[in-house]
């Protein structure tokens, strides 16, 4: 992490600085932050730290835990189910309008950008997990869906998404880091592409929602793991 200590205040600096950390999966769900440690690596006081902690609180992003201190969020699974739940329907409509309303252009450039993330994954598919960030395929995916909701007809399912934004991407690092899911998601992201290029709106938006229950199903699965690992250690 880098702190520039120019323009922005330094608060909203770290802040920025802590967000993309969490996102990106580097701090991982459950992850104790230790204020002494991040100022020395992020070269700030305390009270900048302190006050940059309070900010991803309020964006859901951090949890102060008693006995504890802050640690990074994690979703419960009932409020994961239902932020995909959401997400499916909102997403899925979102293609539908892209099928019905984007310019050839824009369907090209959606293309280029799934052709970014297969080259991605093959510079990444000898990576072991632990070397895993996650940040660069998050960084394409951002891409992706930022075409398909960039139309005007999709103004208002990106508004309401974007109230979801944080959890949505804590979650999607979450499933992205697991063995075998960036495959699953290039194919999916494929079938939704290759059915928008047929200007097909049934099969895209039906391919849309399958590529938002696989993730679900995965995120749950490991969402599960985590709870029992977490009652394992309490025992």
């Amino acid at each position: 992490m880098e702190i520039q200590h120019r323009s922005a205040s330094l608060r909203y600096q770290v802040q920025d600085a802590l967000r993309k950390e969490i996102i990106a999966g580097r701090l991982k769900p459950g992850e104790r932050l230790v204020e002494k440690m991040l100022c020395a690596e992020l070269g700030v006081s305390r009270t900048s730290l302190r006050e940059a902690l309070r900010g991803l609180e309020a964006e859901g992003l951090v949890a102060l835990v008693p006995h504890r201190g802050t640690v990074v969020a994690s979703v419960e699974l009932d409020v994961a189910r239902q932020i995909y739940q959401v997400r499916g329907v909102l997403e899925a409509q979102a293609v539908r309008n892209f099928v019905m309303h984007a310019k050839d252009n824009d369907i090209r450039e959606l293309r280029s950008t799934l052709d970014d993330l297969s080259d991605k994954l093959q510079e990444m598919e000898n990576r072991s997990i632990e070397s895993f960030s996650g940040s660069e395929v998050l960084n394409v995916k951002r891409k992706f869906y930022s075409i398909i909701f960039g139309i005007k007809e999709n103004s208002i399912v990106r508004d309401l998404l974007e109230m979801l934004n944080n959890r949505i991407s804590l979650l999607r690092a979450l499933s992205l880091g697991r063995p075998g899911r960036l495959k699953n998601t290039l194919s999916e992201l494929t079938d939704i592409v290759e059915a928008i290029e047929q200007r097909d709106e049934r099969r895209a938006s039906t391919a849309a929602l399958s590529h938002i229950d696989s993730a679900e199903k995965n995120v749950i699965s490991l969402l599960n793991q985590q709870e029992e690992y977490l009652k394992g250690k309490k025992a």
